[in-house]
């Protein structure tokens, strides 16, 4: 690393008196101390170059490889490699912020160990005072007072920052069954995993039809679909949401659950990557390499529902487990395993312009998952469960 370098650094994010330039205007999302990107342009040396209608922003800086943030995504594209964040992005009021850990760790992947210590340094001595020390107690009879808010770190509510709801209505579901045709997706002698999912999707279809919901599928018929076709029909139909319903294999018999996926380029685990491979391979000439993911990332359309497609993906995972605990044990038959919400760099969830996750009902190579996932009772449980998860998103968002 350039001496020249870490000096243009270090003068940039030290104290005001000695870079000349006022305290850094600090701005609390979450009681998290966030800067603009104009800020961290000012005092890092890296120009940033947002675009704030796609939610991205390029970060240049003279002899490095260029940064790509999403808005809404807790990592960076870096050259070719992820680069994991302690906090996602931010855009509030035509601006993106970036919060200071986040920050500091952005930029010190690029210096040595030895500068890079003197950089940390002068990033927490940039960073806000911690608060001071409560005030004692008021007496009895005193009527205690407000609290004062700083008035360079506003907090924002949970409402102005939409954590707590979509801000919109849902009222179309697109359900996307997968595999398809000559992809017949994961297979257990004459089980194979096409037929599975859409006998499913035309269950959840219509349990969400009952709700007052409108229903769309990528497929009602043994048919093969490109991956970015199906996402495609969503967009044009003007989904709310994409649910793409699909069943697991492992080569370990005793795996067996539900899990529920959103976009990441980081997978969960070595096993949710492998699964990602394995779904991409039905994209039509993309590979399902890490530079192909990287295309992905910085095209995608997912980016700025990821907060809500965590939210869609743990409401249907919670109606689901709870759905197939009631009925295995009302039947004496034991429980059904919570796999959790995950993370992988899934194709078909990349291309999505709406709220979307991946449901994995259960795994065919688990003899008792491939059993229950051919009864009716268990199938119209499941379905319930899913229209149920589905109304359950609905309620937490915010109409407009």
């Amino acid at each position: 690393m350039k001496p020249l370098f870490f000096a243009l650094i270090f003068f940039k994010l030290a104290p005001a008196h000695a870079a000349g330039l006022s305290a850094p205007p600090w701005v609390k999302f979450d009681r998290v101390p966030y800067l603009s990107l104009e800020e961290w342009d000012k005092r890092t040396g890296f120009r940033a170059y947002p675009d704030l209608k796609n939610g991205r922003v390029l970060l240049e800086q003279k002899g490095q490889p260029p940064l790509i943030l999403l808005v809404g995504a807790p990592y960076a594209l870096a050259g070719e490699r992820f680069l994991s964040l302690p906090d996602a992005p931010r855009a509030e009021k035509n601006k993106i912020y970036l919060s200071a850990p986040s920050g500091e760790r952005l930029f010190l992947s690029f210096l040595e160990a030895k500068p890079r210590e003197a950089l940390a340094a002068a990033i927490r001595l940039a960073s806000p005072p911690p608060p001071p020390p409560a005030r004692p107690a008021p007496a009895l009879a005193e009527k205690p007072k407000k609290a004062e808010v700083e008035p360079t770190a506003p907090e924002l509510s949970a409402a102005s920052s939409g954590k707590n709801g979509c801000g919109r209505s849902v009222k179309r579901v697109f359900i996307d069954p997968g595999h398809g045709g000559d992809d017949h997706g994961t297979e257990q002698g004459h089980v194979r995993e096409k037929d599975v999912v859409l006998k499913f999707a035309g269950l959840v279809g219509k349990e969400l039809k009952s709700l007052g919901f409108e229903v769309a599928f990528s497929r009602s018929r043994d048919v093969f679909l490109p991956l970015d076709i199906r996402t495609k029909l969503a967009a044009e139909w003007k989904a709310d949401l994409f649910v793409s319903l699909h069943v697991n294999s492992s080569p370990a018999k005793g795996v067996h659950g539900t899990e529920t996926y959103i976009l990441s380029p980081d997978a969960t685990d070595a096993e949710a990557r492998k699964l990602a491979l394995l779904e991409n391979s039905a994209a039509e000439g993309a590979k399902a390499s890490s530079s192909a993911v990287q295309d992905i990332l910085w095209d995608m359309e997912q980016t700025s529902y990821l907060q809500e497609s965590a939210y869609l993906a743990s409401s249907l995972q919670g109606a689901i487990v709870g759905h197939a605990h009631d009925l295995l044990l009302s039947q004496k038959a034991g429980d059904w395993n919570d796999r959790g919400v995950r993370q992988a760099p899934f194709y078909v969830l990349s291309r999505a312009p709406m709220p979307a996750v991946l449901v994995e009902l259960g795994y065919l190579s688990n003899a008792r998952d491939r059993k229950l996932l051919g009864e009716k009772n268990f199938q119209e449980s499941l379905a319930k469960a899913l229209g149920e998860g589905v109304k359950k998103y609905k309620e937490a968002c915010r109409n407009p």
